[in-house]
């Protein structure tokens, strides 16, 4: 999404377009899970050079245990934080999603398209997708300010083990609705929540954040 686009959110815009822009990325498209399980294991070394290095110079040994415990507190806390969205990719698949449009407007249509990379034989019994707008107070989330319930036309469907399943929902922002709107004492934050059922599988459910720009002014 084009930062330009950012100076319609308000000053500090550019916060909230690089939060939507990195959390529609899966972690395994970005190396997240690979670059925490290296600084992990950097982590491990330097505590074990470090208490090797006690024995011979006490000072040098102190800090790389202490840059050590650093580098594997903040892996691990990477780690707990995309081990949900692995887990659900063990257990059904892993879930790509994508808007054919970067930026969505009031009043325009938009596609949202979202394929299922099966890992293991499933039957899709029903799709839900649901486009909220929340107002925000700082870091706290307040009333709805709309909701939208996109009708999902879909028929009950069988999918192999690492074949792909596919859907694809147009929905249009009503013109009432409010645009997206950030600063650090308020904001308008929307989000694109979709939930999939199967046969002898827990549901599974994602939702994503999601910028609402409004119309264009006329010159």
């Amino acid at each position: 999404m084009p930062l330009d686009d950012a100076d319609r959110l308000g000053p500090k815009g550019h916060v909230y377009v690089e939060l939507v822009r990195e959390q529609w990325r899966a972690p395994l498209e970005r190396g997240s899970a690979r670059r925490s399980l290296l600084t992990a294991f950097f982590g491990v070394a330097l505590i074990g050079f470090g208490i090797i290095g006690t024995f011979t110079v006490y000072g040098e040994a102190v800090i790389l245990i202490a840059i050590g415990l650093v580098a594997c507190v903040s892996s691990f806390r990477e780690i707990s934080a995309l081990r949900p969205e692995f887990e659900e990719a063990r257990r059904v698949g892993w879930v790509e999603p994508s808007l054919d449009d970067s930026i969505v407007t009031v009043g325009e249509p938009a596609t949202f398209r979202a394929v299922l990379h099966a890992r293991k034989k499933l039957v899709v019994r029903s799709v839900t997708v649901v486009v909220e707008a929340r107002q925000w107070r700082g870091s706290v989330p307040g009333e709805l300010a709309a909701t939208i319930s996109v009708p999902v036309a879909i028929s009950v469907a069988a999918v192999d083990s690492g074949a792909d399943w596919r859907q694809m929902v147009t929905f249009r922002i009503p013109p009432s609705s409010p645009p997206s709107y950030y600063d650090s004492a308020e904001s308008v934050r929307w989000t694109l929540a979709m939930e999939l059922t199967f046969d002898r599988e827990s549901a599974w459910r994602r939702v994503w954040p999601m910028l609402v720009f409004p119309v264009e002014a006329p010159a």
